[in-house]
């Protein structure tokens, strides 16, 4: 029966190694598909119970085998025991002889095996003592979105800990209820437990209180005496008096129109019927515990915490809300554009903590409109008082082209306001990154090719809602950056009302922006000392969420595909460059959202991208994948490539300012190169954010340069005299040199490069220079369109198209080499710039921007020398 016994064990082990081995497989795809470092986790356990059940179903049949051998010998023995007598000695000597033989042989094998064991384990002590096992620890995903050394110090070393920062990435969809998950009514009412058992916050109206305030009642007094002197109607006390009701009664509509319903009640339902609807057309929406944990201890400060996203999707501030909610995190109050007002959707939206603002504002009504100015400063203030958290864009709308916005000012300077004047002791600013496998709201090609927006209708949500539920839009990541002090950050910008650049850096050539006439920033809603703090604040924030933005799968290929393999590439080649881009990336400590293998990887991006904007095709036995580079699908392929675009810009800058130096010598030098640079990044300084505003330019620039020496082999240098580190202690001594009057010039012999002729390296640098190539062809066709604008003025949708035609027609000539360069966004920044040089003039009114050439430069040798100016660098 033992025997028996044993064996129907081993047969349970096999079984279970078979079970075990399926999940294993199961554990290995949903790590791949799902993108999720638990998974990962679980695979490397499940390989090492793996091992642990092989090792024990080996002993279990040694010891078979050995039971095996010990029932023979008694079998033997008992057969020679009790066996009838055999009168034939011969035969019996014979059978006698055999069996003896046998035991001998059998004595002999088991001594064997004995030495065998011995031996195998001396050997085994002696490779545990000589060589310790090596032990292979999960790779760790980089901590994204720690706040600013130079700025946010104190800030930085608080609320994070080095558990927080190893925590593996939660998919918010998946929720598992706490303990026995078997039960049908915890399957069936898992979802409505949890929202059932969230924390609950009071949310507190303040309208009344808004209405009684003193700031509203002089706006409101201030405005009826305006427009009761420009009346003519002096003396008539009863028509002051019904100036006087009808601004109150309008401010009472305005902030009636304006306010937000928070709901406790409508928050759980949403977050009720979201746990049931997201996952029809989200695979997965991925956060990262640890930090969720630092918003929760933030939370505890009881400071208002003011949400800063990136601004990619309707859905954004709809998850955000929902994964604060289900953390028991206070929900915001978010500010929303009055064009999302619409029926049935705009109060439910109000009903989830919107509250609706004009998005744009007339640049001369809204210096005069005190009374919306008043509605809308007080209400903030009031709610910051109350205790609410707040959510706004700092990019005022999404962005069109998937690279981040420049920032608006208008409501951080309402914030900044109630610091300033003592309504909120701080507040904790939160940057957060939001990105997309595939981007939900659809792509914005309408819009880019000079169409007008579609406005937001009921009808319109309605069917953008079905389309969306039944699609696939593959997963979404959000990541919420460290919390930091706005006291710390306005006392290390501010001093004496001026801005100071940390450890005392500052720019040789800074670049300068122009204020916006119809944000409420630009119509005065702050005072004018406080604008530099706003702007370098706000900057400072776009460029912390656009580094902490975590790359998905549809950016690598995208970015790929347009700026090295735009002919198209075999699978081969581009599992090489996913790679090799993929090392990049973990260098700069970029977080990825996916994992597994990069075939895996490319394929999964293919399906999400769709035939549309990728084709596969098979030529001479292999697979060959290539982008539809051409109007209007390139136009939606280069929205995810640039987020990779903003990654590289500065790279990409430095790459295009080579290209644009004379180089028959096959040198450049150092400074001129640096100056070429810094034109450039001027030249684009409406397109990205190349460093924070507590660095210096000149010196980030350098940097970049050495890691193209040293890393990337663009140059050659003499290894004996130029080393890495002679040039990392050049550069940190630069940061504490005290001494402005001498220049780096006057201490030191310039630097002069020397370029690597190599073909690895030529492929390198052209491979850098396509990012920002097609956004210096925009703005190039911009300038030399301009000529059309001498000695007459043209409306901003004429002179837009104007350049659209002539992008289109050198493209179709092939003067324009991108089809992505077809981009009103880009002409729109372009036109700013040339704004902000003091070439051309523009007369805003109401809805309608008039664009003429400024007196000084309403010549045709004025244009020409501007389209120069940029041409240098195509």
């Amino acid at each position: 029966m033992k025997f028996k016994r044993r064996r129907t064990l081993v047969e349970r082990g096999i079984l279970t190694f078979i079970h075990d081995i399926q999940l294993a497989a199961m554990a290995g795809s949903l790590a791949f598909f799902k993108n999720y470092e638990i998974l990962n986790t679980f695979y490397g356990s499940l390989q090492l119970l793996l091992i642990l059940q092989v090792t024990y179903i080996f002993v279990f049949l040694r010891r078979v085998n050995k039971m095996v051998d010990i029932v023979t010998n008694r079998v033997f023995d008992t057969y020679n025991r009790f066996s009838p007598s055999n009168n034939h000695e011969t035969e019996s000597l014979a059978t006698l002889t055999t069996l003896k033989r046998f035991s001998k042989d059998q004595k002999f094998s088991k001594g064997l095996m004995r030495e065998a064991d011995v031996t195998v384990r001396e050997n085994q002590l002696y490779h545990i003592k000589e060589n310790a096992p090596e032990v292979q620890f999960p790779k760790l995903r980089p901590f994204m979105g720690l706040s600013c050394q130079n700025c946010t110090l104190t800030s930085r070393d608080s609320l994070v800990s080095k558990t927080t920062e190893t925590l593996a990435l939660k998919n918010i969809l998946d929720h598992r209820p706490p303990g026995d998950t078997n039960g049908f009514l915890q399957r069936t009412l898992g979802h409505l437990r949890q929202v059932y058992r969230l924390k609950k916050f009071d949310f507190p109206q303040v309208a009344d209180l808004v209405l009684k305030d003193a700031r509203l009642r002089d706006a409101v007094e201030k405005t009826t005496l305006q427009q009761y002197r420009d009346s003519n109607n002096d003396g008539d006390e009863e028509f002051y008096l019904r100036l006087l009701e009808n601004n109150r009664r309008r401010a009472k509509k305005l902030l009636f129109d304006m306010r937000s319903t928070l709901s406790d009640f409508l928050l759980r339902l949403t977050s009720w019927v979201l746990y049931k609807l997201l996952p029809s057309f989200l695979t997965s929406v991925v956060v990262h515990p640890g930090q969720v944990d630092m918003l929760k201890r933030a939370g505890k400060s009881n400071l208002p915490l003011i949400f800063l996203p990136l601004h990619r999707s309707h859905l954004d501030y709809i998850l955000i809300s929902f994964i604060l909610l289900n953390n028991d995190i206070r929900s915001p109050l978010v500010a929303a554009g009055d064009n999302l007002r619409i029926p049935f959707f705009g109060s439910l939206l109000r009903g989830l903590g919107a509250f609706f603002i004009k998005r744009r504002m007339d640049p001369v009504m809204g210096r005069k409109d005190h009374v919306y100015k008043a509605v809308l400063h007080t209400y903030m203030n009031m709610c910051l008082k109350a205790g609410h958290n707040i959510e706004f864009f700092l990019e005022g709308g999404r962005t069109r082209t998937g690279k981040p916005c420049m920032p608006k000012y208008g409501i951080l300077s309402i914030i900044l306001d109630a610091f300033i004047d003592g309504t909120i002791e701080d507040a904790l600013l939160v940057p957060v990154s939001v990105n997309y496998d595939k981007l939900v709201d659809g792509n914005f090609i309408r819009e880019q090719l000079g169409q007008p927006k579609e406005m937001e209708t009921f009808g319109n949500a309605v069917r953008g809602i079905w389309k969306v539920v039944n699609s696939n839009y593959g997963m979404m990541r959000i990541d919420f950056n460290q919390p930091f002090s706005l006291r710390e950050l306005v006392k290390t910008f501010n001093v004496n009302g001026k801005i100071v650049i940390p450890n005392g850096l500052s720019n040789k050539k800074p670049l300068t922006s122009n204020l916006s006439t119809s944000s409420l920033y630009g119509t005065d809603v702050v005072s004018e000392q406080h604008k530099t703090l706003v702007e370098s604040i706000s900057k400072h924030i776009i460029y912390d969420c656009a580094q902490s933005t975590s790359v998905m799968s549809t950016n690598v290929l995208a970015y790929l595909l347009l700026t090295k393999f735009r002919e198209g590439a075999t699978i081969e080649k581009l599992v090489v460059a996913v790679d090799d881009l993929r090392q990049e990336l973990d260098y700069a400590r970029k977080d990825m959202g996916f994992t597994g293998d990069s075939i895996d990887v490319i394929n999964y991006a293919v399906e999400m991208l769709g035939p549309g904007l990728i084709r596969k095709e098979r030529h001479d036995n292999e697979d060959v994948i290539k982008p539809i580079a051409m109007l209007p699908n390139v136009i939606e392929l280069s929205y995810y490539s640039n987020t990779l675009v903003t990654h590289f810009a500065l790279e990409s800058v430095i790459a295009v300012s080579i290209e644009s130096i004379d180089k028959s010598s096959g040198n450049v030098v150092h400074h001129e190169l640096i100056e070429n640079v810094q034109e450039l990044c001027d030249i684009l300084q409406n397109e990205f954010l190349f460093c924070k505003p507590c660095q210096s330019l000149e010196q980030v620039v350098t940097s970049r340069v050495d890691d193209l020496v040293y890393r990337k082999r663009i140059f050659l240098v003499d290894d004996e005299e130029e080393t890495e580190l002679n040039v990392r202690s050049r550069r940190l001594a630069r940061q504490f040199d005290d001494d402005d009057d001498e220049t780096e010039d006057d201490r030191a012999p310039q630097k002069i490069y020397k370029l690597n002729p190599n073909k690895e390296a030529v492929d390198v640098l052209k491979y850098l220079k396509t990012a920002v190539a097609p956004l210096v062809e925009t703005y190039s066709i911009t300038a030399f369109t301009l000529d059309k604008l001498v000695g007459r003025q043209l409306l901003e949708n004429e002179l837009i198209n104007d350049v659209l035609s002539e992008l289109r027609s050198q493209l179709s000539s092939g003067a324009v080499q991108y089809g992505e360069s077809v981009s009103v966004d880009t002409i729109k920044n372009a036109l700013k710039l040339y704004q902000q040089w003091g070439v051309l003039e523009c007369h805003a009114e109401k809805k309608l921007k008039l664009y003429y050439l400024k007196e000084s430069h309403d010549d045709s040798d004025s244009v020409t020398a501007l389209y120069r100016r940029i041409q240098k660098f195509r």
